[in-house]
């Protein structure tokens, strides 16, 4: 039985590229010619101003955090973490601050790169951290009347509340939490 090998043309290329990708082989030549391979298409919503919203809670937060750390040891042990993980609840929240620091300048660096995607989700969430960096220089009075606005306290009722909520979510008892180590003694 012998095997004939037929030429393959333009026509043939088509077909399978029909078969295999629709899409590309819907979209004209020019298009298909014009089109940069390290261009990405993009995926997802396209949402700057929920992105500003989650950049500025997150700086405010860590702000909160980084200034007043004593509040945040009370509020560890409002919750009910044991005297014992304390160091470690401060320890994580420190590390936390730093890599927020990093993920704020990576996503600066996203802005300004000009080949990159999602370059508005970057920009909220930086003009987000920037407007929390504006707004916790502020003074006292005029943070407090924006707080009455708002109808909290200060930014400790917004970690009251999340502590709440995730103990409602999570349901962990941290008393009865105990660190072990795989290594010797």
């Amino acid at each position: 039985m012998t095997r004939t090998v037929k030429k393959q043309d333009r026509n043939d290329f088509m077909r399978r590229l029909e078969r295999l990708d629709p899409q590309f082989a819907a979209t004209p030549a020019k298009a298909r010619d014009d089109r940069k391979p390290w261009e990405t298409e993009k995926t997802g919503s396209q949402s700057p101003i929920i992105m500003m919203m989650l950049g500025f809670g997150l700086a405010v937060l860590a702000l909160f955090a980084a200034n007043d750390p004593e509040m945040v040891e009370a509020l560890l042990i409002q919750s009910g973490w044991p005297v014992q993980l304390i160091s470690y609840g401060t320890n994580s929240v420190s590390l936390l601050i730093i890599g927020l620091v990093i993920f704020y300048l990576a996503n600066l660096v996203r802005v300004v790169t000009p080949r990159a995607t999602g370059r508005w989700n970057s920009g909220g969430l930086v003009i987000g951290a920037v407007a929390a960096l504006a707004f916790t220089s502020l003074d006292p009075s005029h943070l407090q009347a924006g707080y009455d606005y708002v109808g909290i306290d200060g930014p400790a009722d917004i970690l009251t509340f999340a502590r709440t909520r995730g103990s409602e979510i999570a349901d962990i008892d941290w008393g009865s939490v105990v660190m072990v180590s795989s290594s010797p003694k």
